[in-house]
């Protein structure tokens, strides 16, 4: 009787032991390869989109380092790189617009990991991971958001930075600027009058590529009190020009918006198609600052 209950002492002994080196048996899940790289992938810490209505809300998470532009000592091989992710949650595609990037539609809301592995130059290998929250949307909250974007005042540029450069209102100026736009400025107006296709010029795209990093509570404080968050640059060649970009950034993302509307406008710009910033034609833009300036049509750019 007593070796009985010692034997079986001894084996339950073994069974605790196995699973504490994660079981005799062996498992067929394999360990991660490759070492893994923090900010491997845009949008390291966590990514934002939406699921729910009408809508499709899609993403795409990419590699800096394997962009052949990259100043990395040794940049990821963009044709190395495999993603895993979970199909229940997100359709996967080819992103062929940035190297090494994909594009995923979502499924479902919910919270679910997104991670990839590759080789470098060197023939490290090496491997990135990040968090994709997925928040619930609908149509009506989308409706209310895409109205406020799309149909608020319209500002009248021209005039405005025409009429102020010749004849300059009074008091004081803001921002380096002889002149207070913020005076000026409808607290209603349409997100379109600078996010359009029209105004490729100075477009800097604003769609999930460019803004899935950020949480729902830095765009509202992007979009309504015109602060990004810590460390984040501007990437407007046009702002760069001017005597200080962040206080006008601000004075044209500083909008009276309620609440719902609020959550509204953080699903539109989530549902916004993907797209790679193209090239800002500079000439374009100073063309079109001549235009503001003399209050008609400017010479033409040589």
């Amino acid at each position: 009787m007593v070796r009985v209950s010692n034997n079986l002492r001894n084996a339950a002994k073994s069974m605790l032991l196995c699973a504490a080196i994660a079981g005799c048996g062996g498992s067929d899940e394999k360990a991660p390869e490759g070492t893994l790289r923090q900010n491997l992938i845009q949008f390291s810490q966590t990514a934002y989109s939406a699921f729910g209505g009408a809508q499709n809300y899609s993403l795409t998470p990419f590699v800096p380092s394997a962009d052949p532009a990259s100043k990395d000592s040794d940049p990821v091989m963009a044709a190395t790189i495999k993603w895993d992710v979970d199909g229940a949650f997100v359709k996967q595609e080819p992103f062929t617009d940035i190297p090494g990037a994909i594009k995923l539609t979502t499924k479902k809301a919910g919270t679910t990991k997104v991670s990839l592995t590759a080789t470098t130059a060197s023939g490290a290998k090496v491997r990135g991971e990040t968090q994709l929250k997925i928040t619930a949307a609908s149509d009506d909250e989308w409706a209310k958001g895409d109205m406020r974007y799309s149909g608020g005042a319209n500002i009248d540029f021209r005039s405005m930075f025409g009429g102020a450069m010749m004849m300059p209102p009074a008091g004081p100026g803001v921002c380096g600027l002889p002149f207070n736009i913020t005076a000026m400025l409808p607290k209603d107006a349409s997100c379109t009058n600078c996010h359009n296709t029209s105004s490729s010029a100075i477009a800097v795209e604003h769609t999930p590529t460019q803004t899935a990093g950020y949480s729902d509570e830095q765009l509202i404080s992007i979009f309504s009190q015109g602060q990004k968050p810590a460390g984040y640059q501007f990437n407007s060649v046009f702002l760069k020009m001017l005597p200080q970009p962040d206080c006008i950034y601000a004075m044209f993302h500083t909008w009276m918006i309620d609440e719902e509307t609020k959550k509204g406008i953080i699903l539109k710009l989530r549902s916004i198609e993907p797209k790679k910033q193209a090239e800002l034609d500079l000439a374009k833009l100073i063309q079109m600052a001549r235009m503001s300036m003399m209050g008609g049509a400017a010479p033409a750019t040589p």
